[in-house]
């Protein structure tokens, strides 16, 4: 049985309610977006804000920017871990090209300093995260006590 698997408090797997995804989602600003391309699995990195429960970025990558207009659907991943506790939040939608850059308070900050071509958003249809407890996990031996 995995951990994932196991109920209550036995489990060091929590699931994340929507609101609780949320709130992880505002604190961070790097995620991966994960689309089938030709086949293929594309996993890329993006620098982006949540605002009014909607995901944000700026891209010029030709990857992306070709799902967006074959109104593909995507998934979008964010994880953090401190040494304690790790996250992790799923969200899946359809990206739109948006001409409306995030209000004032939310902007993107990009790692690299390249020019963005389009903006774009990702409304999503689901959201599902998990947080887990980094304590060693013991599996029950079955011998009872």
């Amino acid at each position: 049985m995995s951990p994932d698997e196991l109920d209550g408090a036995e489990s060091p797997v929590l699931r994340l309610t929507p609101d609780q995804c949320w709130t992880h989602l505002h604190r961070s600003r790097l995620g991966r977006i994960a689309m089938i391309r030709d086949g293929e699995v594309e996993i890329l990195p993006v620098n982006y804000v949540s605002v009014d429960r909607s995901i944000h970025f700026a891209t010029s990558s030709s990857v992306i920017l070709a799902a967006v207009e074959a109104g593909v659907d995507v998934a979008f991943e964010v994880d953090e871990h401190d040494g304690w506790t790790a996250w992790s939040v799923i969200a899946h939608g359809l990206p739109e090209r948006t001409d409306e850059e995030p209000p004032a308070g939310y902007e993107i900050r990009s790692l690299l300093p390249t020019p963005k071509l389009a903006h774009v958003r990702i409304v999503p249809t689901s959201i599902t995260g998990r947080l887990f407890d980094q304590q060693p996990f013991e599996p029950a031996t079955g011998t009872g006590s």
